[in-house]
């Protein structure tokens, strides 16, 4: 008989959080051996996450549970079009709901809309293909967080990030609206919300992130 894949929302929700923090490192890192200074590309305003890779380490973990009994050609295909896939949502996300952008591959080879590229669809299979080979590892990290101490974590750090992303989505959302629309507060917690998380804040905070007409304007 087939072996169900035994999978737990508290195993996906520590995944989630981790490969978030860890991510923001690894890119922290990038941008110190790159351009000699540390950058924290955070997409929370309270805490260190960096969701995408969160979410995308969800999804890769998941998948590649059903997945491994593909020849490697195709799970390599997968892993990259996956990858590619939550790279090119998120960008549409931002420049058709906010008109912004916060990373841009229009000068690297076979791009779209400088949001995705033949190299990262190159590199997203590469990561899956890593992170596969250590799911072993992986898998042992996910038994030690099924223990009661985890599991009792879990449901207030959920409810915890389940605030931090709405607020952080209500302040994105009014950051972009001011600049935009030139939008006014219309009650105490937009204005509490703009007060709080200006555009000063907000630029210091996302500091990859960017308005297209800015870019444009100093173009």
């Amino acid at each position: 008989m087939k072996k169900e894949v035994d999978i737990k929302y508290s195993d996906l929700f520590w995944l989630f959080i981790i490969a978030s923090y860890v991510g923001l490192i690894f890119e922290g890192l990038y941008c110190l051996l790159k351009f000699g200074k540390w950058e924290s590309h955070v997409v929370s305003v309270y805490g260190h996450f960096c969701i995408i890779y969160g979410v995308g380490i969800v999804f890769y973990y998941t998948l590649s549970h059903y997945i491994k009994k593909f020849n490697v050609i195709i799970r390599f295909l997968i892993y990259a079009a996956l990858g590619t896939l939550i790279e090119l949502i998120c960008g549409l996300l931002l420049l058709y709901g906010l008109k912004m952008m916060s990373w841009s591959y229009e000068n690297c080879f076979l791009n779209f809309m400088g949001l995705i590229c033949f190299r990262m669809f190159i590199i997203w299979g590469i990561l899956g293909f890593v992170f596969e080979k250590t799911n072993k590892y992986t898998d042992k990290f996910i038994k030690l967080t099924r223990k009661k101490v985890f599991n009792f974590i879990v449901p207030f750090f959920t409810v915890f990030m389940i605030i931090n992303l709405s607020i952080t989505t209500v302040a994105i959302v009014r950051w972009a609206n001011r600049h935009n629309y030139n939008s006014k507060p219309t009650n105490k917690f937009t204005r509490y919300i703009d007060k709080k998380y200006n555009d000063k804040y907000m630029k210091k905070r996302f500091i990859e992130w960017y308005f297209v007409d800015d870019k444009k304007t100093s173009e």
